[in-house]
């Protein structure tokens, strides 16, 4: 208990919140104090409302994230001015998004030289990400890995062989079981001359990592370690913006992706939320540039003035394989959202059936439609979300969503031995996709996120045998069965829906 409450009162994460809540009282002392001026402060916040309502509706932005504005400018206008002033002028500095979009553009000049390769099927998919500035490879192979056992199996098999260099880069890494088996490792290849990079998302990993572990694995270990977008005393809402991703690249030999962080909730050893079931894809060969570049990417991002020379890591390994990978990313200062171009993709082009898994079911418009119209089109489309939530809030907007898609025949289940948190989409068995992209409006349009697209049918086989066992352990959400609650909790769910575009 008392180490409980020591670890309560240490957290950064706390300490900043206190100082929100501090912001706030002050905020709200400040307008009672000026009660007498109340109703010009109410009329004014409501012409400034109304503009500001008339330019969103003028914007080209996402139509739910516009509408959860206007609601909250008309229904609270004094409160929604302050804070939609505050999130503007907050949101993404100009120097960061300025800085982001330079290292972009960077990265895209440098995935240019690649001779981007293309296969006969599902070529609109591809000529997209194409576009996007995501070349195609051949010359690759991949495993599926469907567990975070799997993955730390292999992981280690690979770090264990790493001969140059070693990049990890995570959401979350904790101070566990799984962390000492990868630092154990990560420590012996340093001192055989192996280079180690890290980076993990301050927010992420801050309440699982003491305050300056940073410090510590840069002194003590000579590893090379930055934190993405370091949390501060001020508040404000470029916080908002994360590294979601989950990359770890070996010599531009072997690559890893998927859902797993470092933790041992991922292998089971530590059960908060009943079975963690979650997935994971090793890359060899070709493809695994990409996932050079995008690492390198970030770091450069994130540590400012120093300079990358990619030929230095640009080390050769093939693999025959004819068929396509193709690996691709997500920044927030980047207004082409290619993650969810590509689902959108997947779920259009099918002729067949759409299998999803999907910690999180918070959908925007344009995925929610494509759902419904493929459905109505004779797709079939199932989707596996948790049975035990790991947020009890986005869960319950989850769940709205749920009510809404079965009336247009897509089938959803809930994975019963626990919470899973797997993100992949198979198309017809011929395409796919698996990453670090969940379905909500953080990963759509907040975070950095990184995915592959393969069409590569061995792999692919690998996905739908997962799917398959994970459906056999999940129950069928029906009309029938669906829960329905009091008035106040749906009540309460209807709000936070609207306000998905700006939570989660």
């Amino acid at each position: 208990m008392m180490r409980r409450i020591l670890s309560i009162l240490t957290n950064r994460l706390n300490f900043i919140l206190l100082f929100l809540l501090l912001q706030v009282i002050f905020i709200v002392w400040i307008v009672l104090r000026l009660t007498q001026t109340w109703i010009y402060i109410h009329l004014v916040s409501v012409f400034l409302g109304f503009l500001i309502s008339l330019y969103l509706l003028s914007k080209d932005e996402n139509p739910m994230h516009k509408l959860s504005w206007i609601i909250l400018l008309l229904v609270v206008p004094v409160f929604g001015v302050l804070l939609y002033l505050y999130s503007r002028t907050e949101k993404l500095p100009n120097s960061i998004t300025s800085r982001m979009k330079n290292f972009q553009i960077i990265r895209e000049d440098e995935l240019k030289k690649i001779e981007s390769k293309e296969s006969v099927d599902n070529y609109k998919q591809q000529k997209y990400l194409n576009n996007m500035h995501f070349p195609g490879y051949q010359n690759t192979k991949s495993k599926f890995l469907g567990s975070g056992e799997e993955k730390q199996k292999e992981l280690l098999k690979a770090l264990n062989q790493a001969k140059h260099f070693i990049f990890m880069e995570y959401f979350i890494i904790t101070k566990s079981k799984m962390w000492n088996q990868i630092l154990e490792t990560l420590i012996k290849k340093q001192k055989e001359g192996v280079e180690v990079r890290i980076i993990y998302d301050d927010f992420g990993s801050s309440t699982k990592l003491p305050l300056f572990y940073y410090r510590t694995l840069r002194k003590k270990h000579k590893f090379k370690v930055v934190r993405f977008n370091p949390m501060k005393l001020h508040i404000n809402f470029a916080m908002n913006y994360r590294d979601h991703r989950k990359i770890v690249v070996v010599d531009n030999k072997i690559a890893f992706t998927g859902g797993i962080n470092i933790g041992d909730e991922y292998l089971n050893k530590k059960k908060r939320f009943g079975e963690w079931h979650d997935a994971a894809i090793m890359i060899e060969g070709e493809a695994v540039w990409s996932f050079t570049v995008f690492f390198l990417e970030n770091w450069s991002f994130c540590k400012k003035n120093e300079v990358i020379n990619f030929d230095d890591y640009k080390l050769k390994h093939y693999v025959e394989n004819k068929s396509l990978y193709i690996p691709f990313s997500d920044i927030p200062s980047d207004a082409n959202l290619t993650g969810k171009g590509t689902i959108l993709h997947l779920i259009n082009d099918a002729k067949e059936y759409v299998y999803i898994t999907a910690p999180y079911l918070i959908l925007d418009n344009e995925v929610a439609t494509a759902l419904k119209l493929a459905a109505n089109s004779g797709i079939i489309i199932k989707i596996i979300i948790p049975n035990i939530p790991d947020k009890k809030f986005v869960y319950m907007v989850s769940e709205s969503f749920v009510s809404e898609l079965i009336n247009y025949g897509i089938e959803i289940y809930k994975y019963l031995p626990g919470f899973i948190h797997s993100k992949m989409i198979i198309s017809d068995g011929k395409t796919a996709m698996i990453g670090t992209s969940n379905l909500d409006f953080r990963s759509l349009y907040m975070h950095l996120e990184n995915n592959v697209w393969l069409n590569d049918e061995k792999t692919i086989l690998e996905m739908v045998k997962y799917y398959s066992g994970t459906l056999n352990q999940s129950m069928k959400i029906t009309k029938d069965t669906i829960r329905y609650r009091n008035i106040i909790y749906r009540m309460i769910q209807a709000i936070l829906r609207g306000m998905a575009p700006l939570l989660w």
